[in-house]
């Protein structure tokens, strides 16, 4: 009776760990250290809340991912992680819903840390380099598919957007350079004004 009684209170924990949510305080709790560019501490506590919330669906869960995605590369730059590592840390969350940081709209080719639509006949994308504060290094290029034709006419230049979707593709650098780190693909994509 004992060890069934055992089984079942650790079997009842482990449901709990695996049950638990990313809440809007713990996304919060990320923020100062992705103001100061502390990659390290951003990607380990962006962990354990990934690691807590496995069967989590929520946006603030989609969020995280992406902070944890975004400050590994942060570490690849910064010496902290190996390329090697960073394609081991990140490949896992293909498939998985992400929600980006929110940008400024643009209009011009080639603008960093910007969101530029392509909106035509032909294609239903958006794409943004995302870099650090200095903007010397891209950590990811992030490109959105969307399913269906979006209608942008009531953003302008400088409206603050936020995308986000389905993990569709993770790919690395393939030269290793800290030119850029980080290509993402997201597909069945939205956005949302944010401002």
């Amino acid at each position: 009776m004992k060890k069934i009684l055992s089984t079942m209170i650790i079997l009842l924990g482990l449901f709990v760990a695996n049950a638990q949510t990313v809440t809007y305080d713990d996304f919060k709790s990320l923020i100062p250290y992705l103001k100061t560019e502390d990659w390290k501490s951003a990607f380990n506590e962006s962990a354990k809340l990934l690691k807590s919330a496995k069967k989590d669906t929520s946006e603030f869960k989609a969020i995280v991912l992406y902070i944890n995605i975004f400050s590994a590369s942060g570490m690849v730059v910064n010496g902290n992680m190996s390329y090697r590592d960073l394609e081991k840390n990140v490949t896992k969350f293909v498939g998985q819903k992400i929600i980006m940081s929110s940008h400024p709209m643009t209009t011009r080719e080639g603008a960093l840390r910007q969101t530029k639509f392509s909106i035509t006949d032909t294609t239903n994308e958006a794409f943004t380099s995302a870099t650090n504060a200095n903007e010397t290094n891209i950590l990811c290029f992030e490109k959105f598919i969307f399913k269906d034709k979006i209608d942008i006419s009531n953003f302008t230049n400088k409206t603050l957007v936020r995308c986000g979707g389905i993990l569709d593709k993770i790919e690395t650098n393939p030269n290793k350079s800290m030119i850029w780190i980080l290509r993402l693909t997201v597909t069945d994509a939205f956005v949302r004004k944010t401002n």
